[in-house]
Protein backbone atom coordinates (compact mmCIF):
# COMPACT_ATOMS: atom_id res chain seq x y z
CA UNK A 1 0.00 0.00 0.00
CA UNK A 2 1.37 3.42 -1.00
CA UNK A 3 0.21 7.02 -1.27
CA UNK A 4 0.46 8.79 -4.63
CA UNK A 5 1.56 12.39 -5.08
CA UNK A 6 -2.09 13.39 -5.41
CA UNK A 7 -2.80 11.88 -1.98
CA UNK A 8 -4.71 8.83 -3.26
CA UNK A 9 -4.02 5.44 -1.71
CA UNK A 10 -2.42 2.97 -4.12
CA UNK A 11 -2.95 -0.74 -3.46
CA UNK A 12 -0.16 -2.88 -4.92
CA UNK A 13 -1.11 -6.52 -5.68
CA UNK A 14 1.31 -9.36 -4.97
CA UNK A 15 3.21 -10.80 -7.94
CA UNK A 16 1.52 -13.85 -9.44
CA UNK A 17 3.22 -17.06 -10.64
CA UNK A 18 3.29 -17.66 -14.39
CA UNK A 19 0.34 -20.05 -14.50
CA UNK A 20 -1.91 -17.38 -12.92
CA UNK A 21 -0.43 -14.27 -14.57
CA UNK A 22 -1.04 -15.89 -17.97
CA UNK A 23 -4.79 -15.71 -17.25
CA UNK A 24 -5.24 -12.91 -14.70
CA UNK A 25 -3.77 -9.43 -14.58
CA UNK A 26 -3.97 -7.69 -11.21
CA UNK A 27 -3.14 -4.01 -11.59
CA UNK A 28 -2.37 -1.42 -8.87
CA UNK A 29 -5.58 0.17 -7.57
CA UNK A 30 -5.60 3.94 -7.17
CA UNK A 31 -8.23 5.45 -4.89
CA UNK A 32 -11.59 3.69 -4.59
CA UNK A 33 -11.55 0.25 -6.29
CA UNK A 34 -14.06 -0.32 -9.08
CA UNK A 35 -16.04 -3.56 -9.34
CA UNK A 36 -13.69 -5.01 -11.96
CA UNK A 37 -10.71 -4.51 -9.63
CA UNK A 38 -12.34 -6.41 -6.76
CA UNK A 39 -13.77 -9.13 -9.02
CA UNK A 40 -10.30 -9.76 -10.41
CA UNK A 41 -8.92 -10.33 -6.90
CA UNK A 42 -11.77 -12.76 -6.08
CA UNK A 43 -11.15 -14.62 -9.34
CA UNK A 44 -7.45 -15.09 -8.62
CA UNK A 45 -8.19 -16.29 -5.07
CA UNK A 46 -10.75 -18.81 -6.40
CA UNK A 47 -8.28 -20.05 -9.04
CA UNK A 48 -5.56 -20.49 -6.42
CA UNK A 49 -7.92 -22.28 -4.02
CA UNK A 50 -8.92 -24.67 -6.82
CA UNK A 51 -5.35 -26.02 -7.08
CA UNK A 52 -4.09 -25.51 -3.53
CA UNK A 53 -4.63 -29.21 -2.77
CA UNK A 54 -1.98 -30.07 -5.38
CA UNK A 55 1.51 -29.94 -3.81
CA UNK A 56 3.05 -28.32 -6.91
CA UNK A 57 0.76 -25.29 -6.67
CA UNK A 58 0.28 -25.00 -2.90
CA UNK A 59 1.42 -21.50 -1.93
CA UNK A 60 0.42 -20.33 1.58
CA UNK A 61 2.38 -17.07 1.23
CA UNK A 62 0.50 -16.05 -1.92
CA UNK A 63 -2.83 -16.99 -0.30
CA UNK A 64 -2.01 -14.74 2.66
CA UNK A 65 -0.92 -11.85 0.41
CA UNK A 66 -4.04 -12.09 -1.75
CA UNK A 67 -6.28 -12.16 1.33
CA UNK A 68 -4.59 -9.02 2.65
CA UNK A 69 -4.91 -7.35 -0.77
CA UNK A 70 -8.64 -8.15 -0.82
CA UNK A 71 -9.01 -6.78 2.72
CA UNK A 72 -7.31 -3.53 1.70
CA UNK A 73 -9.55 -3.19 -1.35
CA UNK A 74 -12.73 -3.86 0.63
CA UNK A 75 -11.63 -1.38 3.30
CA UNK A 76 -11.14 1.25 0.60
CA UNK A 77 -14.69 0.59 -0.67
CA UNK A 78 -16.04 0.83 2.88
CA UNK A 79 -14.26 4.14 3.54
CA UNK A 80 -15.72 5.62 0.36
CA UNK A 81 -19.28 4.67 1.39
CA UNK A 82 -19.44 4.83 5.19
CA UNK A 83 -17.85 6.55 8.15
CA UNK A 84 -14.97 4.70 9.81
CA UNK A 85 -15.89 6.34 13.14
CA UNK A 86 -19.20 4.57 13.73
CA UNK A 87 -20.57 5.17 17.23
CA UNK A 88 -23.56 3.74 19.16
CA UNK A 89 -26.69 5.40 17.84
CA UNK A 90 -25.30 5.79 14.32
CA UNK A 91 -28.01 4.92 11.79
CA UNK A 92 -25.86 3.87 8.84
CA UNK A 93 -27.81 1.53 6.57
CA UNK A 94 -26.03 -1.46 5.03
CA UNK A 95 -28.06 -2.66 2.05
CA UNK A 96 -27.48 -6.21 0.75
CA UNK A 97 -27.57 -7.13 -2.95
CA UNK A 98 -30.68 -8.77 -4.41
CA UNK A 99 -30.66 -12.59 -4.40
CA UNK A 100 -31.77 -14.78 -7.32
CA UNK A 101 -34.44 -17.43 -6.76
CA UNK A 102 -32.03 -20.39 -6.66
CA UNK A 103 -30.08 -18.98 -3.69
CA UNK A 104 -31.72 -19.96 -0.37
CA UNK A 105 -32.08 -17.36 2.36
CA UNK A 106 -33.31 -13.79 2.77
CA UNK A 107 -31.23 -10.68 3.46
CA UNK A 108 -32.66 -7.39 4.73
CA UNK A 109 -31.03 -3.96 5.12
CA UNK A 110 -29.10 -3.64 8.38
CA UNK A 111 -29.33 -0.41 10.37
CA UNK A 112 -26.46 0.32 12.74
CA UNK A 113 -24.67 -2.54 14.44
CA UNK A 114 -25.62 -5.96 12.96
CA UNK A 115 -27.00 -8.62 15.27
CA UNK A 116 -25.71 -12.18 15.51
CA UNK A 117 -28.64 -13.44 13.43
CA UNK A 118 -27.94 -10.90 10.70
CA UNK A 119 -24.29 -11.94 10.61
CA UNK A 120 -25.23 -15.63 10.39
CA UNK A 121 -27.66 -14.91 7.55
CA UNK A 122 -25.08 -13.21 5.32
CA UNK A 123 -22.51 -15.95 6.06
CA UNK A 124 -24.98 -18.68 5.07
CA UNK A 125 -25.97 -16.93 1.84
CA UNK A 126 -22.36 -16.22 0.87
CA UNK A 127 -21.46 -19.87 1.51
CA UNK A 128 -24.31 -20.99 -0.77
CA UNK A 129 -23.13 -18.70 -3.57
CA UNK A 130 -19.49 -19.78 -3.27
CA UNK A 131 -20.56 -23.44 -3.47
CA UNK A 132 -21.73 -22.73 -7.03
CA UNK A 133 -18.27 -21.60 -8.19
CA UNK A 134 -17.81 -24.94 -9.97
CA UNK A 135 -21.02 -24.43 -11.97
CA UNK A 136 -20.44 -21.53 -14.42
CA UNK A 137 -24.08 -21.37 -15.48
CA UNK A 138 -25.25 -20.81 -11.90
CA UNK A 139 -22.33 -18.88 -10.39
CA UNK A 140 -22.60 -15.07 -10.45
CA UNK A 141 -19.22 -13.37 -9.91
CA UNK A 142 -20.85 -9.96 -9.36
CA UNK A 143 -23.20 -11.35 -6.72
CA UNK A 144 -20.33 -13.15 -4.97
CA UNK A 145 -18.27 -9.95 -4.92
CA UNK A 146 -21.17 -7.82 -3.62
CA UNK A 147 -22.06 -10.33 -0.91
CA UNK A 148 -18.43 -10.51 0.20
CA UNK A 149 -18.29 -6.71 0.41
CA UNK A 150 -21.60 -6.62 2.32
CA UNK A 151 -20.27 -9.11 4.88
CA UNK A 152 -17.07 -7.08 5.21
CA UNK A 153 -19.13 -3.92 5.80
CA UNK A 154 -21.14 -5.62 8.54
CA UNK A 155 -18.06 -7.13 10.20
CA UNK A 156 -16.24 -3.81 10.25
CA UNK A 157 -19.32 -1.97 11.52
CA UNK A 158 -19.69 -4.57 14.27
CA UNK A 159 -16.02 -4.13 15.18
CA UNK A 160 -16.32 -0.32 15.39
CA UNK A 161 -19.44 -0.46 17.57
CA UNK A 162 -17.93 -3.03 19.92
CA UNK A 163 -14.69 -1.08 20.11
CA UNK A 164 -16.46 2.19 20.94
CA UNK A 165 -18.33 0.50 23.80
CA UNK A 166 -15.22 -1.14 25.22
CA UNK A 167 -16.41 -4.70 24.64
CA UNK A 168 -12.86 -5.89 24.01
CA UNK A 169 -11.78 -5.29 27.63
CA UNK A 170 -11.06 -8.51 29.52
CA UNK A 171 -13.62 -9.31 32.20
CA UNK A 172 -11.00 -10.83 34.48
CA UNK A 173 -7.97 -9.06 35.82
CA UNK A 174 -4.78 -9.94 33.98
CA UNK A 175 -2.40 -12.19 35.86
CA UNK A 176 0.08 -10.19 37.87
CA UNK A 177 3.54 -10.35 36.43
CA UNK A 178 6.38 -11.46 38.66
CA UNK A 179 8.65 -8.50 39.49
CA UNK A 180 12.27 -8.81 38.52
CA UNK A 181 14.64 -8.26 41.41
CA UNK A 182 17.47 -5.78 40.69
CA UNK A 183 20.84 -7.40 40.26
CA UNK A 184 23.34 -6.05 42.82
CA UNK A 185 26.91 -5.38 41.88
CA UNK A 186 29.03 -8.15 43.36
CA UNK A 187 32.73 -7.93 43.85
CA UNK A 188 35.11 -10.74 43.09
CA UNK A 189 35.34 -11.77 46.75
CA UNK A 190 31.58 -11.52 47.39
CA UNK A 191 30.34 -13.83 44.64
CA UNK A 192 27.49 -16.16 45.67
CA UNK A 193 26.05 -19.27 44.12
CA UNK A 194 22.75 -19.19 42.12
CA UNK A 195 20.97 -21.10 44.95
CA UNK A 196 22.09 -18.54 47.52
CA UNK A 197 20.94 -15.69 45.27
CA UNK A 198 17.48 -17.28 44.97
CA UNK A 199 17.18 -17.50 48.77
CA UNK A 200 18.04 -13.81 49.14
CA UNK A 201 15.07 -12.69 46.99
CA UNK A 202 12.48 -13.31 49.74
CA UNK A 203 9.36 -15.45 50.09
CA UNK A 204 6.89 -13.53 47.95
CA UNK A 205 8.96 -14.03 44.83
CA UNK A 206 9.56 -17.72 45.32
CA UNK A 207 7.04 -18.69 42.63
CA UNK A 208 8.64 -16.55 39.96
CA UNK A 209 10.54 -18.51 37.34
CA UNK A 210 14.30 -18.04 37.43
CA UNK A 211 15.85 -15.90 34.77
CA UNK A 212 17.36 -17.68 31.78
CA UNK A 213 20.94 -18.83 31.98
CA UNK A 214 23.18 -17.55 29.26
CA UNK A 215 24.01 -20.36 26.87
CA UNK A 216 27.37 -20.95 25.34
CA UNK A 217 27.62 -20.36 21.57
CA UNK A 218 26.71 -23.34 19.40
CA UNK A 219 29.72 -25.20 18.04
CA UNK A 220 30.65 -24.15 14.53
CA UNK A 221 30.43 -27.80 13.42
CA UNK A 222 26.64 -27.69 13.88
CA UNK A 223 26.41 -24.62 11.65
CA UNK A 224 28.48 -26.42 9.06
CA UNK A 225 26.19 -29.44 9.27
CA UNK A 226 23.11 -27.22 8.89
CA UNK A 227 24.65 -25.59 5.83
CA UNK A 228 25.34 -28.98 4.28
CA UNK A 229 21.75 -30.06 4.97
CA UNK A 230 20.38 -26.97 3.23
CA UNK A 231 22.66 -27.46 0.22
CA UNK A 232 21.58 -31.09 -0.07
CA UNK A 233 17.91 -30.09 0.11
CA UNK A 234 18.42 -27.50 -2.64
CA UNK A 235 20.19 -30.05 -4.83
CA UNK A 236 17.41 -32.57 -4.25
CA UNK A 237 14.76 -29.99 -5.17
CA UNK A 238 16.68 -29.11 -8.33
CA UNK A 239 16.78 -32.75 -9.39
CA UNK A 240 13.01 -33.00 -8.97
CA UNK A 241 12.23 -29.74 -10.80
CA UNK A 242 12.31 -31.43 -14.21
CA UNK A 243 9.55 -33.83 -13.21
CA UNK A 244 7.53 -30.97 -11.74
CA UNK A 245 7.78 -28.92 -14.94
CA UNK A 246 6.81 -31.93 -17.05
CA UNK A 247 3.69 -32.44 -14.93
CA UNK A 248 2.65 -28.79 -14.98
CA UNK A 249 1.39 -28.85 -18.56
CA UNK A 250 -0.69 -31.98 -17.94
CA UNK A 251 -2.15 -30.53 -14.74
CA UNK A 252 -2.96 -27.18 -16.37
CA UNK A 253 -4.74 -28.96 -19.21
CA UNK A 254 -6.64 -31.03 -16.65
CA UNK A 255 -7.65 -27.83 -14.82
CA UNK A 256 -9.06 -26.54 -18.10
CA UNK A 257 -11.07 -29.75 -18.53
CA UNK A 258 -12.24 -29.70 -14.90
CA UNK A 259 -15.18 -27.47 -15.75
CA UNK A 260 -18.93 -27.86 -15.45
CA UNK A 261 -21.43 -27.88 -18.31
CA UNK A 262 -24.91 -26.84 -17.26
CA UNK A 263 -28.21 -27.15 -19.09
CA UNK A 264 -31.57 -25.87 -17.90
CA UNK A 265 -35.08 -27.24 -18.44
CA UNK A 266 -37.96 -25.44 -16.77
CA UNK A 267 -37.03 -25.49 -13.08
CA UNK A 268 -34.25 -28.08 -13.47
CA UNK A 269 -30.55 -27.46 -13.93
CA UNK A 270 -28.49 -30.43 -15.16
CA UNK A 271 -24.75 -30.27 -14.44
CA UNK A 272 -22.07 -32.42 -16.12
CA UNK A 273 -18.55 -32.37 -14.68
CA UNK A 274 -15.24 -34.07 -15.47
CA UNK A 275 -13.57 -33.59 -12.06
CA UNK A 276 -9.99 -33.87 -10.85
CA UNK A 277 -8.99 -35.94 -7.87
CA UNK A 278 -6.21 -35.09 -5.40
CA UNK A 279 -3.63 -36.82 -7.61
CA UNK A 280 -4.46 -34.51 -10.52
CA UNK A 281 -6.18 -37.29 -12.53
CA UNK A 282 -9.28 -36.54 -14.58
CA UNK A 283 -12.28 -38.81 -14.13
CA UNK A 284 -12.43 -39.44 -17.89
CA UNK A 285 -8.80 -40.61 -17.84
CA UNK A 286 -9.80 -43.29 -15.33
CA UNK A 287 -12.67 -44.61 -17.45
CA UNK A 288 -15.42 -42.85 -15.50
CA UNK A 289 -18.44 -41.17 -17.08
CA UNK A 290 -19.08 -37.48 -16.41
CA UNK A 291 -20.20 -36.77 -12.86
CA UNK A 292 -23.84 -35.83 -13.42
CA UNK A 293 -26.19 -34.20 -10.97
CA UNK A 294 -29.14 -31.83 -11.08
CA UNK A 295 -30.57 -28.91 -9.15
CA UNK A 296 -34.32 -28.39 -8.68
CA UNK A 297 -35.62 -24.90 -7.86
CA UNK A 298 -38.59 -26.06 -5.78
CA UNK A 299 -36.48 -28.09 -3.35
CA UNK A 300 -33.29 -26.02 -3.52
CA UNK A 301 -31.22 -29.24 -3.41
CA UNK A 302 -28.76 -31.10 -5.61
CA UNK A 303 -29.25 -34.77 -6.53
CA UNK A 304 -26.85 -37.22 -8.17
CA UNK A 305 -27.66 -38.63 -11.56
CA UNK A 306 -25.47 -41.76 -11.41
CA UNK A 307 -26.20 -45.45 -11.02
CA UNK A 308 -25.04 -47.49 -8.04
CA UNK A 309 -21.84 -48.80 -9.65
CA UNK A 310 -20.67 -45.43 -11.02
CA UNK A 311 -21.35 -43.80 -7.64
CA UNK A 312 -19.12 -46.40 -5.98
CA UNK A 313 -16.41 -45.93 -8.63
CA UNK A 314 -16.44 -42.16 -8.01
CA UNK A 315 -16.02 -42.71 -4.27
CA UNK A 316 -13.00 -44.86 -5.03
CA UNK A 317 -11.72 -42.24 -7.54
CA UNK A 318 -11.76 -39.54 -4.85
CA UNK A 319 -10.47 -42.00 -2.21
CA UNK A 320 -13.40 -41.27 0.09
CA UNK A 321 -16.26 -43.28 1.61
CA UNK A 322 -14.44 -46.61 1.67
CA UNK A 323 -16.92 -47.76 4.35
CA UNK A 324 -19.81 -47.21 1.91
CA UNK A 325 -18.66 -49.53 -0.89
CA UNK A 326 -18.06 -53.25 -1.34
CA UNK A 327 -16.52 -55.52 -3.95
CA UNK A 328 -13.12 -55.57 -5.63
CA UNK A 329 -13.44 -55.61 -9.42
CA UNK A 330 -17.13 -54.69 -9.59
CA UNK A 331 -17.54 -52.17 -6.77
CA UNK A 332 -20.98 -51.04 -5.68
CA UNK A 333 -22.56 -48.98 -2.91
CA UNK A 334 -23.65 -51.04 0.08
CA UNK A 335 -27.42 -51.46 0.30
CA UNK A 336 -29.00 -48.65 2.29
CA UNK A 337 -25.92 -46.40 1.99
CA UNK A 338 -26.66 -44.66 -1.31
CA UNK A 339 -28.01 -41.45 0.27
CA UNK A 340 -24.88 -41.08 2.42
CA UNK A 341 -22.67 -41.78 -0.62
CA UNK A 342 -24.60 -39.18 -2.63
CA UNK A 343 -24.11 -36.46 -0.02
CA UNK A 344 -20.41 -37.31 0.28
CA UNK A 345 -19.85 -36.99 -3.48
CA UNK A 346 -21.81 -33.73 -3.72
CA UNK A 347 -19.78 -32.29 -0.85
CA UNK A 348 -16.59 -33.35 -2.64
CA UNK A 349 -17.48 -31.17 -5.65
CA UNK A 350 -18.55 -28.23 -3.47
CA UNK A 351 -22.27 -28.74 -2.83
CA UNK A 352 -22.89 -29.25 0.89
CA UNK A 353 -26.64 -28.77 0.88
Amino acid sequence: MRVSRSGDTVLIPPPLPDYLSAVYNLKPIVGKPIDQDVKAIHAVIQALNAVNHLPTFNNPDLSMQLSQHLFNAQMAVFKASYSTCLMPGDNSVFTPPDLPSHIPGTLKPVVGAPSNEEMKSIQAVLHSVENLANSPQLFDADLSMNLSQHMFNLQFARYMYDSSEGRFVLETEPEELCPIAPQPTIGAQDRITPDEAANLQGGRHKDCPPSGVEQAPEPSSELTQLGETIVNAINDASNKSKDVLENMNRILMSMKNDQSTTGSMSKHYHIFKNPLNQKGDLASECGLPHLRYWYYDDTGKFKLWLNNNDTARYLKFFDIGAHLIEGDEEVKVIDGKYDEAEQLLLAQVGHNH
